[in-house]
């Protein structure tokens, strides 16, 4: 065996070995050096308190570990073997004595797990023998990932010390292996005694972290330090930047670099990969600190400038690591980037439009501005062309929200192509024009009612879905108030009479309406509709699409539906008075008529009917009911809180004082907005004998109302507080929707 190193000053036992060891029990005296040479022989310990050789086994992968980790530190003559350990090799050899009197000797056999992740961090460990792994956990995939290796001399467990959280890898070693632990009181002790430790101790850090980007050819950034441009920040939603902590920072050649907390999340790469298929994409680090800062600040000011004249947030996508997000193909994006650098003009004849709509880029960025707009939910797709881009809108939830910035070069291609499709006039682009898209996604019939105006840096498209495969459908699924969805459903339970459903455009009335059509759907009644646009299949009804251009107007297949026996009757909406008068005549003649009208309240439909031309005597008895409604934003169910709200809130809805309603806080799952979907606000007015004379009469509309009221009529203000008090939608939402009378 070889013999171990004396130091010249003798070096106290710190603890006894562990049973079985080699090495000499406490207070027993060091055996005699050979030799005053300090540097240990091939296969010992560093000497001092663990005097144990290595055996044959393991003098090997210890010195291939020292091989792999970089030459150990120089022996000094006469230097304490702590002073070999760069954390103390500033220190002198008293120092290091009195260091060694805190330090306790623990032995490991092979494979055992020196410390955990996620463990308290209350101690140090320093190698004197054997060899270790580090491993760290991807939250994400489970997958423990091997961050280095490391020998006698090494060190680790400090971060947890200095920081005071837990472990954040963990230590296992993979063969017998004897360690040096020093506790965290006395580790703290220390560095405050010797300040040469911290020193010490921030040079290692660094080059812990150069090795460590070296080993998996990672770079690290500072974010503070860099130049963004917007339309590469753009290039990923900002809800998977925030989900998976990683920022775009540059795009060239089709190599995406980007800057990740966690380089080693797999899914956040997939999920790129995703969006823009076939690019490169370059990992570099980032801290939290950093990300966070940059999030906070720089990209808010970035996406602000972006849009200087858009008011609304920038769209959030994604609700889970699991959802599907894809913007734009990257095929698409390098085409886009070759097509703005390319510097040539587009003329606008219509060979040259028809030819910029063929191409394959814009085929591509038409479709994929369709098809995410589906998945997203949208209910409409708004094309902006501005001075130096195009923005693309989508409207979710009743809400415009920006998805896409692009640039100005494809503004003429798309709007061809969006209109090719259309089968609109391309050439034509100084008057307004009306068309339709009909996809399949998905095995889905989707319509498109696109419209297109003149501005004044080119043609703006409007673009309406309406998902035609709507399964959705039922007043319970609408209607969330018990004793509103009684009065609806016996309503609709009527022989003949006309129910009027009033609303602003885009409130829900089709919905609605569609809903109780569904409920009343039998092999023995006969439904027909007349509709502008169809916008829902129901099977067993008969569907008519008006065509103004030939003169299918709503009047005419109104006159037409009377001559084919029908039962039920839908009209899309009564805009003239023609179509009034027939639908009156219809319900008068004992046919149960459905129609929408657009007014603020219930009570307002008679003025309005009064103004189209049709008699008070007329309206009264064949209407049975009027139903107005709004839609407002839904309060996130995982994130909504409860508060209590101010006297002035509760006056104003109507509420008892102190009255707790509810707030969206903003969650993953919402994606920060505090908002996920609409819910309905209903008004419910019920024609009865009173009611009846007034309108006869040809009463205003304030006095309709208020017997209304009077007679137990929930108008949109009370059921809204009722909504309130249920923590189904937050006082902002409705006072959006709602014009609450005072």
């Amino acid at each position: 065996m070889p013999t171990p190193l004396t130091p010249k000053r003798p070096s106290p036992e710190l603890s006894k070995p562990a049973a079985g060891g080699n090495g000499p029990t406490a207070g027993s005296a060091p055996a005699p050096a050979p030799a005053l040479d300090p540097t240990p022989p091939p296969g010992s310990t560093l000497t001092g308190i663990f005097r144990a050789p290595l055996g044959p086994a393991a003098t090997a992968p210890a010195a291939a570990a020292r091989a792999t980790l970089g030459p150990a530190p120089k022996a000094i003559e006469g230097a304490h073997f702590l002073q070999r350990i760069k954390l103390f090799s500033g220190l002198s050899f008293d120092d290091c004595q009195q260091i060694v009197k805190r330090m306790r000797r623990r032995d490991f056999p092979p494979n055992t797990t020196i410390v955990r992740e996620g463990a308290p961090g209350n101690s140090m460990f320093f190698l004197t023998s054997g060899q270790v792994e580090i491993r760290k956990k991807d939250p994400n995939t489970n997958i423990d990932f091997l961050l280095s290796e490391m020998g006698p001399g090494q060190n680790f467990g400090e971060m947890s010390l200095l920081t005071g959280k837990p472990r954040t890898a963990t230590v296992t070693c993979t063969q017998p292996t004897t360690c040096a632990v020093l506790e965290q009181k006395d580790f703290h002790e220390l560095l405050l005694q010797y300040p040469k430790m911290g020193l010490a101790l921030t040079t290692m850090l660094a080059e812990r972290v150069e090795l460590a980007s070296q080993q998996v050819g990672i770079e690290y950034i500072n974010l503070s330090k860099m130049n963004f441009d917007a339309r590469v920040l753009g290039l990923v939603p900002q809800s998977m930047m925030q989900q998976h902590k990683m920022i775009p920072v540059a795009f060239a050649n089709n190599r995406l670099t980007l800057a990740m907390v966690n380089p080693n999340n797999i899914l956040a790469l997939d999920d790129v990969r995703r969006i823009i298929k076939g690019v490169m994409i370059e990992p570099v680090v980032t801290t939290e600190e950093d990300y966070r800062r940059f999030m906070n600040t720089t990209y808010a000011e970035l996406m602000q400038k972006e849009q200087p004249a858009s008011g609304d947030k920038t769209q959030t996508t994604i609700k889970s690591s699991a959802e599907v997000v894809d913007l734009l193909q990257s095929e698409l994006i390098r085409d886009l980037q070759l097509t703005e650098d390319a510097g040539t003009g587009m003329g606008d004849s219509k060979q040259e439009l028809m030819n910029a709509s063929e191409d394959a880029p814009i085929i591509r960025l038409g479709n994929s501005i369709l098809g995410l707009a589906i998945k997203k939910g949208a209910s409409d797709i708004h094309i902006e062309p501005m001075e130096a881009n195009v923005v693309i809108r989508y409207r979710i939830d009743g809400v415009l929200q920006t998805v896409q910035n692009l640039p100005k070069k494809v503004q003429l291609g798309l709007i061809s192509r969006l209109k090719i499709l259309s089968k609109l006039d391309i050439s034509e682009k100084r008057l307004p024009q009306d068309g339709r898209i009909s996809v399949n996604m998905e095995g889905k019939p989707i319509d498109f009612r696109v419209s297109t105006i003149p501005g004044k840096w080119g043609e703006k498209v409007c673009m309406r879905i309406l998902d035609k495969s709507n399964t959705m459908l039922g007043l319970d699924k609408v209607i969330s108030h018990e004793a509103t969805l009684k009065l609806v459903r016996e309503l609709i339970a009527q022989p003949y009479g006309i129910l009027y459903v009033t609303g602003p455009t885009g409130s829900g009335k089709t919905t609605t309406l569609y809903s109780a059509l569904a409920e009343i759907n039998d092999p023995g009644i006969n439904i027909s509709t007349s509709e502008d646009p169809i916008e829902y299949d129901l099977p067993g009804v008969n569907q008519i699409q008006v065509n103004k251009d030939i003169g299918l107007d709503f009047a005419r297949v109104l006159r037409s539906f009377l001559r084919q026996d029908p039962d039920v009757i839908l009209v899309g909406e009564t805009r003239d008075k023609e179509t009034a008068h027939i639908a009156v005549e219809a319900a008068l003649t004992g046919h149960l008529v459905f129609t929408t009208l657009h007014t603020n309240n219930a009570a307002g439909a008679f003025t309005r009917l009064g103004e189209m031309g049709i008699e008070p005597f007329l309206i009264s008895s064949s209407t049975i009911g009027v139903m107005a409604q709004r839609l407002a934003r839904r309060l996130c169910k995982v994130c909504r809180e409860q508060y209590e709200a101010d006297d002035q809130t509760c006056e104003y809805m109507g509420l008892k004082p102190k009255s707790v309603l509810w707030k969206g806080r903003g969650c993953g799952e919402c994606n920060g907005r505090g908002v996920k979907g609409r819910i309905g606000i209903y008004e419910v007015l019920k024609m009865n004998a009173g009611l009846r004379q007034l309108v006869a009469k040809g009463a205003i509309t304030e006095d309709i109302h208020r017997l209304a009221l009077s007679e137990g009529m929930l108008d949109l203000k009370k059921y809204a507080a009722l909504l309130l008090l249920n923590g189904d939608t937050s006082v902002e939402e409705v006072l959006q929707v709602v014009s609450v009378q005072e």
